[in-house]
């Protein structure tokens, strides 16, 4: 008789355990329920050590990694060292007429003039303290001159002659831009490089003027920003900026803070010229060169002075011929050296 294939059975010998025949006729015993109990037990502490050291191996991972990583940077370090950073700002500002400037005289009138040498021509500075408060040096590349307003004084007195002076500015004021009738905005840029080394303060000096001016000329005042390009291109806005220029009218000029009127000044000169600088003076967050504020200061006291007499704020004639009298009208190269640079503020 065939087995039953689905059947089960009993064992005589033990009488509390099943066998089990298969298909192919293999008999199988069962594990008794303690044995199965403990090998489950088994298992699972198996598999929870396998957890285990799969967790272990990605801490372990982990940290080498971090390890390598720490290790790359303490390498780079050691190559090429601390990440530098500039931190370019400005620190202080003044503008005001200086000697020093190099140039030339001749006469204007003559085919081939004799051209002579000068080398303390009186001109427009801006003068600007940077900071770079930072670990890394900062470079300035590019400088950039940008002149709101540019005009002329009025004259007040009708003098002129065949000497003409040309100045080696740093900035040249083109001829395309004069200040007489007052020229549109402009911009005036020049590549430089002005290195402001790490926890350092340095000063920059920029030269800006025409650079022909003809006997006779009266001085000119004018609004500028500056914007110094630096570090990659990054760009650092100082002004607005009042200037003065001394002319060359030598009955009319700058000479420190203090101002040559001629005694009997062309009708209407003075009204004229001090509408001009208060105008200028009411732009926001001006700042003021010397000359501009003195100037405001000797018309309006020139303005209230009698006639023909003496007023503060201006000097005395020049003598008939004095000695190495420039023709500019300038201060004589022999003669005190320019004040110092006063602080920056706005007059009012």
């Amino acid at each position: 008789m065939s087995a039953d294939h689905r059947g089960t059975q009993e064992n005589n010998a033990h009488g509390n355990a099943r066998q089990y025949i298969a298909q192919n006729g293999n008999v199988i015993v069962p594990e008794a329920p303690e044995e199965a109990g403990h090998r489950a037990k088994h298992r699972r502490w198996v598999q929870y050590g396998l957890a285990g050291i799969l967790a272990g191996a990605a801490v372990v991972t982990y940290f080498v990694i971090r390890i390598e990583g720490h290790s790359k940077v303490s390498n780079d370090l050691a190559r090429h060292g601390p990440e530098l950073k500039s931190d370019l700002v400005v620190s202080q500002v003044s503008a005001y007429i200086k000697g020093g400037i190099e140039g030339e005289t001749y006469d204007a009138t003559q085919e081939n003039p004799v051209r002579t040498k000068a080398t303390n021509l009186h001109g427009p500075h801006i003068d600007i303290t940077l900071g770079n408060i930072a670990n890394g040096a900062s470079l300035v590349t590019k400088a950039n001159i940008t002149f709101n307003r540019l005009q002329s004084l009025e004259p007040c007195a009708a003098v002129g002659g065949e000497v003409v002076v040309s100045a080696n500015y740093q900035f040249k004021i083109p001829d395309d831009q004069q200040p007489v009738p007052p020229a549109k905005p402009f911009t005036l840029t020049k590549t430089i490089s002005y290195e402001v080394s790490a926890n350092k303060h340095d000063r920059l000096m920029l030269t800006v003027g025409l650079p022909v001016t003809p006997d006779g000329n009266s001085p000119w005042l004018g609004v500028v920003d500056v914007i110094l390009e630096h570090d990659g291109g990054q760009q650092l806005k100082i002004g607005p900026i009042a200037l003065m220029d001394t002319g060359a009218n030598p009955e009319f000029y700058p000479d420190g803070d203090k101002w040559k009127i001629p005694a009997e000044p062309a009708e209407g000169c003075i009204e004229k010229n001090i509408k001009l600088v208060s105008e200028v003076l009411k732009t926001p967050n001006l700042i003021v060169a010397r000359e501009v504020v003195g100037l405001d200061r000797a018309l309006r006291n020139f303005k209230e002075s009698p006639a023909g007499q003496p007023m503060d704020g201006t000097t005395s004639p020049p003598p008939s011929d004095p000695p190495n009298n420039p023709p500019t009208g300038q201060p004589a190269d022999d003669g005190p050296p320019a004040p110092a640079p006063v602080d920056t503020n706005v007059y009012s």
